[in-house]
């Protein structure tokens, strides 16, 4: 009986393990930053958003999509680890060179630089504690180049973080003991800095990540990025207006992540030549046809709600399914093929919902009461 017992335990702990690997989503995107620049009672940060971002994990690889203000406090918030430099972020991809999608790189860059010395140890040498720092690649970062209303791109933009951070770094280097040849030289980034064209921009350990145009002129280049891994895909739309290069690279995706601007068309005509209204998103979504819509960059009109947003959406023809993207909601895909959608729990990010009944329409089986 004691053989039998011990052989029933092991075959259900045995099948505990595979499910709960099987339940491990194959690609898992965290929103760091929905919000909008706009500095006033009735924008959308203003009720705890952060700028634009977006974390991507498939497989091994966890890949930062822009990092607007606040995106580095919610790296922090979503409780990932995602600073630890041994597990963390150390890949950056650009849209496009806005400061709402590139504020927090530059804390990025300096703060993560103390943690990302190869085989460097500070402290010791003034007599503090011996504190070994964990050998690790410097940050990369993919971004847009010059273009002709863009006079400088991602890599003068990072030589400027340089500049601006090189007391710091010198400083630290001296005060933490590090060895000169190892030290705050070791950490410039530019020569990790790429500047981007159509096509893959990055592949290793079976993800690819394709960047792919988008029209958000005058702004130009600006890219959108498609994400594959295992056969599942997610698109990350950056900002633009409706374009066919989008819904090419975005056509039968697992997540569709979209920008969507809500005021009027009549009340900011020109705004439409670089942005997308729930209108035009709808016939996106019909196009593509995603698993999963998540609406991001939100930009709600005084006296309206994200809810107003779907309903537009909803009224144009879309009937699939549609979330409204606050900040550290994560959306999975699972090996089942499914797609998950799961609110936040942390306060800060519950904040954000104010003034909107229904987030999503899929079940959300973690979500905290």
């Amino acid at each position: 009986m004691k053989k039998q017992t011990l052989l029933v335990t092991a075959l259900v702990s045995l099948m505990a393990a595979n499910t709960a690997t099987a339940a491990d989503p194959v690609i898992k995107v965290t929103l760091l930053g929905t919000g909008v620049p706009l500095l006033n009672a009735d924008a959308l940060n203003a009720n705890g958003r952060a700028l634009s971002g977006l974390l991507v994990e498939a497989g091994s690889e966890r890949m930062l999509f822009d990092c607007g203000q606040g995106v580095y406090n919610r790296l922090v918030e979503s409780g990932g680890g995602y600073l630890n430099p041994n597990v963390g972020v150390d890949k950056v991809f650009l849209s496009h060179l806005h400061s709402d999608h590139i504020a927090d790189l530059a804390p990025l860059y300096a703060i993560g630089a103390l943690y990302r010395h190869p085989d460097a140890t500070g402290f010791g040498d003034k007599g503090l504690s011996n504190y070994p720092f964990p050998t690790t690649t410097p940050l990369q970062v993919w971004g847009p180049g010059a273009g002709p209303h863009q006079p400088v791109g991602t890599w003068a933009m990072m030589q400027s973080f340089r500049n601006a951070y090189e007391s710091d770094f010198h400083l630290r280097d001296m005060w933490g003991g590090w060895n000169a040849s190892l030290g705050y030289e070791a950490i410039n980034t530019l020569g990790n800095t790429t500047e981007l064209s159509e096509g893959v921009a990055y592949e290793n350990n079976g993800v690819k990540v394709t960047a792919f145009t988008v029209n958000h002129a005058p702004v130009t280049p600006s890219f959108g990025f498609r994400v594959d891994y295992k056969g599942h895909s997610v698109v990350y739309s950056g900002d633009t207006a409706p374009t066919d290069n989008l819904v090419k690279n975005s056509k039968g995706v697992d997540i569709l992540v979209h920008e969507v601007y809500g005021y009027a068309r009549a009340a900011s005509p020109k705004i439409y030549d670089y942005h997308t209204s729930p209108e035009d998103a709808a016939t996106i979504f019909n196009k593509t046809e995603p698993k999963q819509a998540v609406y991001t960059h939100l930009v709600v009109p005084p006296g309206t709600t994200p809810d107003d947003l779907k309903a537009r959406t909803r009224a144009a023809g879309y009937k699939g399914k549609l979330a409204l993207g606050v900040d550290l909601m994560t959306i999975a895909v699972n090996a089942d093929d499914t797609v998950t959608v799961t609110q936040p729990t942390t306060a800060k990010a519950q904040n954000a919902k104010k003034a909107t009944s229904d987030f999503i329409e899929v079940v959300q089986p973690h979500e905290a009461e």
